[in-house]
């Protein structure tokens, strides 16, 4: 396996539990560079995700693109977010990546996925509303491979598969 594959994936589809099973590989949870989270340190993390009390961080996004090409360095495989500003430096500076994606009739297995680690209704509706809406977005980039989820798979089921992570 290569070091510093990275694969931007759709939230709820198993990046976290990944990150946490393999010491090879970690997850860069976008919300830690993308929100000032002072206050919030006694909240599990997937509970602040929603909130609308906490304000952007000055360094977002750049901070993320940062830390995810750091990350590269020391891992075999960085999972991140499917931010559109993160998309759109990979391909502006040729920088190859996977993008995982779950199938449209994911929608009730990924709201359940949401509910079952502590995310509230906003967070949930956005995850579900952006299922759809990114399903066309998604065509204007170009991975080095599109990897489909169904919806009785995780992300880690997809890497095997596809001969990423062994």
């Amino acid at each position: 396996m290569s070091k510093g594959i990275i694969v931007a994936g759709f939230g709820a589809i198993g990046k976290t539990t990944l990150g946490n099973k393999y010491n090879n590989i970690i997850d860069m949870e976008s919300g830690y560079y993308q929100w000032d989270n002072t206050g919030f340190e006694d909240i599990p993390y997937e509970q602040r995700k929603g909130k609308k009390e906490r304000s952007k961080n000055n360094d977002w996004p750049s901070n993320y693109h940062k830390a995810v090409l750091e990350a590269r360095k020391k891992y075999d495989i960085v999972l991140t977010s499917m931010h559109w500003h993160l998309l759109d430096f990979f391909e502006e500076n040729n920088i190859e990546y996977y993008l995982a994606y779950p199938t449209l009739d994911s929608e009730k297995v990924l709201e359940e996925r949401c509910y079952e680690r502590g995310n509230n209704k906003v967070f949930t509706d956005k995850l579900k509303i952006n299922l759809y809406n990114w399903n066309e977005i998604i065509k204007n980039y170009h991975p080095k491979k599109l990897l489909i989820i169904k919806k009785d798979e995780y992300l880690e089921d997809v890497l095997k598969k596809n001969g990423i992570l062994c």
